[in-house]
């Protein structure tokens, strides 16, 4: 198996095309924000170990207590270094650095003096990115240096990233993400063309989707600083899948014999809300966007003139909610797994269910997650039902 931490841009492509879940490889699970609790501090610290991230990115006042959190797993500890600004001298960024890494940090993401740079003090700014690189590697540290691209002409990253590659830093990274401007492809791209393939590049800022991520390795990123980590790895995980997860329970069918009298029981007992009301049938709100259906047995041969029977005879009935661009997917899948579709409906909202059995010949429906995320409303507005 490849190594991500080594790997190239073409190779990072290859294995997140193969397995997107191997992009939570190359995440700095990130906490910078001044509120920031160690409440907070240590749920991103379980999300990292949960999800496989690279490491967790926090504030020096933070990485002694991350380091305890992360104890005895493989989550690295990054801490940050003349942050945001870049405007410390250098004796306080070495400190800094020293006491970083003191404190369990195994690698330091230091803010260049953007100043020097716009003021072409090239010496100042290799002497200050060369003095923190040695310490962090004096002490096993990886170090990278924040260019903060947002405030940079091109020929000044260009001039940056070969300072710091000149340092030995091991890395350059486009932004703190307190500028204004974050990760763009065409940085990334030109910070890798500038660094080649042996110096690392990291993009930070902006990076909040699978997509985006995506994007950003293709351009030459290697390691990805986000604070969106968790639902880039869920949209990995579906999209590992093949495209297909569910958003919950749509619906859930109870089978009564005395619809007013049922009715009561669940209106004035339990307090649900009516949402719309028919002859054989109560829809009940359970939720935001769940509905708890009850249906009178006695009548249900009219819904199975339109539906695949279910409940009356013991089994039951679950209504699935999915994304309605996978619609396509889940079929496939469904086809995949030589599960026979016994029906597909479309509904007057303009949406459209699958049919099928488990093993237990249960009815389960998957629906299109557009009536799920609307069905309250137009119901509430007395749209005609889909029923």
């Amino acid at each position: 198996m490849i190594d991500l931490t080594h790997a190239t841009t073409e190779q990072l492509i290859q294995l997140i095309d193969e397995d997107p879940t191997r992009v939570a490889g190359l995440i700095d699970h990130t906490l910078l924000k001044p509120d920031a609790t160690e409440a907070m501090i240590a749920q991103i610290c379980r999300e990292a170990m949960r999800h496989h991230f690279y490491s967790v990115c926090v504030n020096p006042t933070n990485v002694r207590f991350a380091a305890e959190q992360l104890a005895g797993s493989t989550v690295k500890v990054c801490a940050v270094v003349g942050f945001p600004l870049g405007a410390t001298t250098t004796k306080e960024k070495v400190s800094e650095t020293e006491t970083a890494i003191e404190n369990g940090a195994t690698e330091i993401d230091m803010v260049i003096n953007i100043g020097a740079v716009k003021s072409k003090d090239d010496d100042f700014t290799l002497g200050q990115i060369t003095a923190v690189t040695q310490t962090c590697h004096a002490n096993d540290a990886l170090c990278k240096v924040i260019i903060e691209t947002s405030y940079l002409t091109n020929e000044e990253k260009v001039r940056v990233c070969k300072i710091a590659q000149q340092a030995g830093a091991d890395f350059v990274k486009t932004s703190t993400g307190f500028s204004g401007g974050g990760a763009t492809v065409e940085d990334v791209a030109l910070m890798r063309h500038t660094v080649g393939q042996k110096m690392g590049v990291k993009a930070s800022g902006g990076i909040r989707s699978l997509d985006d991520a995506r994007r950003m390795v293709a351009a030459g990123a290697n390691r990805l600083g986000v604070s969106s980590g968790v639902r880039i790895v869920q949209e990995a995980e579906t999209a590992a899948r093949g495209g297909t997860e569910i958003l919950g329970v749509a619906e859930a069918v109870l089978y009564v014999t005395d619809i007013p009298r049922t009715k009561k029981f669940y209106t004035e007992v339990l307090g649900l809300p009516v949402s719309q009301e028919f002859e054989d049938a109560i829809f009940l709100q359970t939720g935001q966007n769940s509905t708890l259906i009850l249906f009178d047995i006695n009548k249900l041969a009219v819904r199975e003139s339109i539906i695949p029977a279910h409940g009356a005879r013991g089994q039951g009935h679950t209504c699935l909610a999915i994304p309605p661009e996978q619609m396509d997917g889940w079929r496939a899948r469904l086809l995949a797994h030589d599960i026979e579709i016994e029906h597909e409906q479309d509904w007057s909202l303009g949406t459209h269910s699958i049919y099928f059995r488990d093993p237990d010949g249960n009815s389960l429906e998957l629906m299109d997650g557009r009536h799920y995320r609307r069905v309250w409303r137009k119901l509430q507005e007395k749209a005609e039902t889909a029923y």
